[in-house]
């Protein structure tokens, strides 16, 4: 399976989850080894475009794809698994990845995003948990510079 993320230049080799150790996320809080990723190159841009505060303060990007082993198990939360405020609630979801996290029962949390949340879209975002045991056995297929499309900034 293919996977992608979109990350500072500066790091797009790091896949360590050195990020959710430092920060939370919407389905981490900090201290949590994790890296997001997502199923189509589209939806990293999206993920990332609501984060902009200042398109001038953009630093350079890169889109990476990732192989991941056919045989991960992966554990799938889907927009019906939830309460309807769910994207309002960071804490509600921090809490299911943070459980899922510690529990290392897969490689792998498939999340609905927050910007799209339909039922069954095959649109998604993917937690890799660094602290699985099969976590090493993700590579790195690619890395391109990103440039984001100045209309949509």
């Amino acid at each position: 399976m293919k996977l992608y993320r979109l990350s500072i230049a500066a790091h797009s080799r790091a896949l360590d989850g050195g990020y959710g150790l430092l920060f939370d996320g919407r389905w981490n809080t900090a201290g949590h080894a994790v890296t997001y990723m997502a199923s189509v190159p589209s939806l990293c841009l999206l993920e990332k475009l609501v984060h902009v505060e200042d398109p001038v303060l953009l630093p350079d990007l890169d889109i990476i794809v990732y192989d991941v082993p056919d045989d991960w198990s992966i554990t799938r939360i889907e927009p019906d698994d939830l309460p309807p405020a769910w994207t309002e609630d960071e804490a509600l979801t921090q809490s299911i990845g943070d459980e899922w996290h510690e529990a290392r029962q897969s490689p792998l949390l498939s999340v609905p995003s927050a910007i799209i949340a339909v039922a069954g879209a095959e649109d998604r975002n993917f937690v890799v948990n660094h602290s699985h045991e099969r976590a090493g056995d993700i590579t790195i297929e690619s890395v391109t510079p990103f440039r984001f499309d100045p209309r949509l900034l």
